[in-house]
């Protein structure tokens, strides 16, 4: 097999790992996160076991990868960025809306992290420290601002990003990963709209 120019190999470890990533999900879906070895995950890519550990030291470290890959937290970041300036009366409700779409396109991954059986109490520490908690931060942080602008009565804002985005993951789960809507379905406007006002009426400032 040709050499790999030295100038190409980062791209190309990127590549692999992303064709690696892509391929565990797909076998993680399809046969559960315990039931699948790192075998399994190989063949779904097109490549040898011993490939896959050149990137990967086993299946947890892949699962890892892939929480970080599909988070939320670039997301967040992006958002925080563009409306640090904007009052949270616009900035609010962007943000919900902006999260729920992407939170909806992750509702496979939430499904495995949940109804899978992947997040066992090590992969569950790695998913708080490297996604949960950097997420949770940035978010109050604008919260911290608006605290301190007076456009924000004075709470916890920890708990309040929290709320905020913890809302969002239990109705997509119940939604979208285990049933809900097919028996009560709800419209993407119906819950952006309220859960900006439930967190308006108790967050804003008086006049």
């Amino acid at each position: 097999m040709a050499r790999i120019p030295a100038h190409r190999r980062a791209a190309h470890g990127e590549t692999r790992k992303e064709q690696i990533l892509e391929a565990a999900l797909r076998v993680w879906l399809r046969d559960g996160f315990s039931s699948a070895p790192v075998e399994a995950i190989a063949r779904e890519a097109g490549l040898g076991k011993g490939t896959l550990y050149l990137y990967f030291p086993n299946k947890e470290a892949i699962l890892a990868a892939a929480v970080e890959r599909f988070s939320l937290l670039p997301a967040i970041e992006e958002l925080v960025g563009k409306l640090r300036e904007t009052p949270p009366q616009q900035a609010i409700p962007k943000l919900i809306a902006a999260l729920w779409q992407r939170l909806r396109e992750r509702a496979p991954v939430l499904g495995l992290l949940v109804d899978g059986g992947a997040l066992q109490p090590d992969n569950a520490r790695v998913f708080q420290e490297r996604v949960v908690l950097p997420g949770n931060r940035l978010l109050a942080s604008y919260l911290d601002e608006c605290v301190a602008r007076g456009a924000l009565r004075p709470l916890d804002t920890f708990v309040a990003a929290r709320a905020l985005v913890g809302s969002l993951i239990i109705l997509v789960l119940s939604q979208d990963v285990l049933g809900g809507a097919a028996l009560h379905p709800l419209s993407d406007s119906a819950i952006v709209d309220t859960i900006t006002e439930l967190f308006l009426r108790g967050a804003l400032a008086p006049p």
